[in-house]
C-alpha cells in the first residue's frame, strides 16, 4: 500500500513539473528597430524597458505558449554565451548560420534581415550586381557585420557609430549609397525624418531566429514553433512589422 502512495505522489509531483515550465532565461542584444532599449540604456534589466520588432514577436509567443520567462538586454557577446551554458535559455535575433545550427535549438525566422542598398529616391543608379557600386561611398554602421563585409572585400565603406545618421548623410550627399536592411534603413529614415529614399539593390537575404540552449527539451522548442507559424497565418508578425515601417 505504501509502494502505491508513493508511486501516486511521484506521479503527481511529475504531473505538476510538466504542467509549471522552467522559467525561460531570454536575452537580447540592442539591434534597433528588431530588439532595443527604450530608454536609450546600454543594458536593461526591466522588461518593460525593452521593445522592438523581434521583441513583440517573442513576447505574444511565449505569452500564447503561457511559458514563464525572463527579458533581459545586454551586449551581443555575454548574450550569445550565456545561453550555451544551460537549458531553458535563449537569445535572439540570432542568424542562422552553418556554424552556429548545431549549437543551438531553433525558433523560426522571427524576422526577415536582409543586406540592402538605399539610396535617394530620385537617384539614378544602375546597380545590377554588388560589384557595380564599388565606384560609390557607401554609409554603414560602425562594426556591422554588413559593413565589414564591405570594407574586407574593398569597397568605399565610410562607417559611424551612430547608424541613424546615414539617412541625413544620404540626403546632403555626403554618402551616395547605405547599406542597411530593409526594416532598419525606413526606420532610421522616418526617425530622421527623411522620407525620401529607396532600397535600390539587394545583397542578400538573411533571417533572425530564437536559438535556445541545445539541452531544452523538444517539446518546448516545437510548441513555439507551432505558435509563431500561427501568428503568422493570422497575420500578426505583419501588424507588428507594419508598427516600425
Amino acid at each position: 500500500m505504501k509502494s502505491i502512495s508513493a508511486w501516486v505522489l511521484l506521479l503527481l509531483f511529475s504531473q505538476a513539473a510538466l504542467a509549471e515550465p522552467e522559467t525561460f532565461q531570454l536575452v537580447t542584444e540592442n539591434f534597433p528597430p528588431f530588439n532595443m532599449s527604450l530608454t536609450g540604456n546600454e543594458f536593461e534589466h526591466d522588461e518593460e524597458n525593452i521593445g522592438g520588432f523581434s521583441t513583440e514577436v517573442i513576447q505574444e509567443m511565449f505569452q500564447r505558449a503561457q511559458y514563464p520567462y525572463r527579458l533581459k538586454l545586454r551586449n551581443w557577446n555575454f548574450a550569445y554565451n550565456f545561453v550555451q551554458r544551460a537549458p531553458y535559455r535563449a537569445v535572439f535575433g540570432t542568424e542562422l548560420t552553418e556554424a552556429r545550427q548545431p549549437l543551438f535549438k531553433w525558433v523560426g525566422p522571427i524576422a526577415d534581415n536582409d543586406w540592402v542598398l538605399f539610396a535617394l529616391e530620385d537617384s539614378n543608379f544602375n546597380i545590377k550586381s554588388l560589384e557595380d557600386a564599388k565606384p560609390y561611398r557607401i554609409g554603414g554602421y560602425k562594426d556591422d557585420s554588413r559593413t565589414q563585409y564591405l570594407k574586407d572585400n574593398g569597397f568605399k565603406a565610410s562607417e559611424l557609430s551612430d547608424d541613424g545618421l546615414n539617412p541625413k548623410r544620404l540626403v546632403d550627399k555626403q554618402i551616395d549609397l547605405w547599406i542597411s536592411s530593409t526594416v532598419s534603413g525606413y526606420y532610421y529614415a522616418r526617425k530622421a525624418g527623411i522620407t525620401n529614399i529607396k532600397p535600390i539593390f539587394k545583397i542578400r537575404s538573411a533571417n533572425l531566429y530564437l536559438a535556445l540552449n541545445k539541452d531544452t527539451p523538444d517539446e518546448y522548442v516545437n510548441k513555439l514553433n507551432s505558435i509563431l507559424k500561427d501568428m503568422r497565418e493570422e497575420g500578426v508578425i505583419d501588424e507588428i512589422a507594419a508598427k516600425y515601417r
